[in-house]
C-alpha cells in the first residue's frame, strides 16, 4: 500500500507539470529579455530562465521528450534484444557464441561511458542520442531472453509444437513470449529508469539533446550557472527527474514482487 502511495505521489508532480505546461499559453522557445531570471508569477508560474523563456513550458517539453526517448529506446531495444536472445538460444552454435560475446564486450564497458563515447563520435542530436542509447540498451534483454528460452526449449509443449511443424516465429509468439513476459517486463521497467538517467546525463554533458530544445539534463546544465542566485532553475528539473526515476523503480519492484513465483509459495 505504501509503495503504491509513493508511486502515485512520485508520478503526480511530473504529470501535473506536464499537463499544466501544455495548458499554459507561454511558448517554450519564446525569448523575452525583459523577463530574464524573473521569479515565479501568475504569468510564469515557475519563473523564467536566463533568456526569459517560461520554465513551466520548457519543463513540459523536457518531460515529454525524456519519456518519449526512453520509451522508444526500451521498445526498440527490447524488441531487438528479445529477438536476438530467442534466435541465439534456439539455434545455438557459433551464432549464439558470437552474439553473446558481442553482448559481453558491450557489458565490459560501463553503460553510461559507452553511451557517452558513441554519442560523442556520432555527434550531438536526438537521433544520435537514440542510436547511442539503443546500442547499449538491447544487451540486457538479449541475455535475459536467451536464458529464459534455454530453460524452456526442451519443455514438452515446445517439443510438441516442433513435432506439429510449427515455425520458430509461431512458437516464439504463441509459446515462448507469453512464458517469459514476466521477467522481461521487470527488465523493461528498470531499463526505462536507467535510460532516462542516461539521457539526462548525456544532455547534461552536451552530447545529447541540443538547444533550444528542452531536456531535463540540459535544463540542469543551464541552471548550474545561476545556482547561487536562482536555484529553482536546477531544483525543478532535478526534482522531476528524481521523482520519475523513483516511481519507475518502485513500479519495477512492485512488478517483480507480483510476477516472481518464488515470492508466492
Amino acid at each position: 500500500m505504501m509503495r503504491r502511495l509513493f508511486i502515485f505521489i512520485s508520478l503526480s508532480i511530473p504529470f501535473l507539470l506536464l499537463i499544466a505546461g501544455y495548458l499554459h499559453p507561454a511558448n517554450a522557445y519564446q525569448v523575452d529579455l525583459d523577463q530574464i531570471l524573473a521569479p515565479a508569477s501568475w504569468s510564469h508560474p515557475l519563473g523564467c530562465d536566463e533568456l526569459g523563456r517560461d520554465v513551466l513550458a520548457r519543463m513540459a517539453q523536457a518531460i515529454c521528450l525524456s519519456l518519449s526517448i526512453s520509451l522508444a529506446v526500451i521498445i526498440f531495444g527490447g524488441s531487438l534484444g528479445i529477438s536476438i536472445g530467442i534466435v541465439a538460444a534456439w539455434y545455438g552454435g557459433i551464432g549464439d557464441t558470437l552474439l553473446m560475446r558481442l553482448a559481453d564486450i558491450i557489458l565490459s564497458f560501463p553503460g553510461i561511458l559507452l553511451a557517452i563515447a558513441l554519442a560523442a563520435m556520432l555527434g550531438p542530436g536526438i537521433d544520435n542520442l537514440f542510436i547511442a542509447l539503443l546500442t547499449v540498451g538491447w544487451v540486457g534483454f538479449a541475455r535475459l531472453s536467451r536464458a529464459q528460452v534455454l530453460s524452456l526449449k526442451n519443455s514438452a509443449y515446445i517439443q510438441a509444437a516442433i513435432a506439429c511443424g510449427s515455425s520458430l516465429p509461431s512458437i516464439a509468439f504463441r509459446h515462448l513470449l507469453p512464458n517469459i513476459a514476466a521477467p522481461l517486463l521487470v527488465e523493461a521497467s528498470f531499463g526505462l529508469a536507467a535510460v532516462m538517467i542516461a539521457e539526462a546525463g548525456l544532455s547534461f554533458l552536451g552530447v545529447g539533446v541540443q538547444p533550444p530544445t528542452a531536456s531535463l539534463g540540459s535544463m540542469i546544465r543551464e541552471g548550474t550557472r545561476f545556482l547561487l542566485i536562482e536555484p529553482w532553475l536546477v531544483i525543478w528539473p532535478g526534482l522531476v527527474l528524481f521523482m520519475l526515476v523513483m516511481a519507475i523503480n518502485l513500479w519495477g519492484d512492485h512488478l517483480r514482487d507480483k510476477l516472481d513465483v518464488r515470492m508466492h509459495p
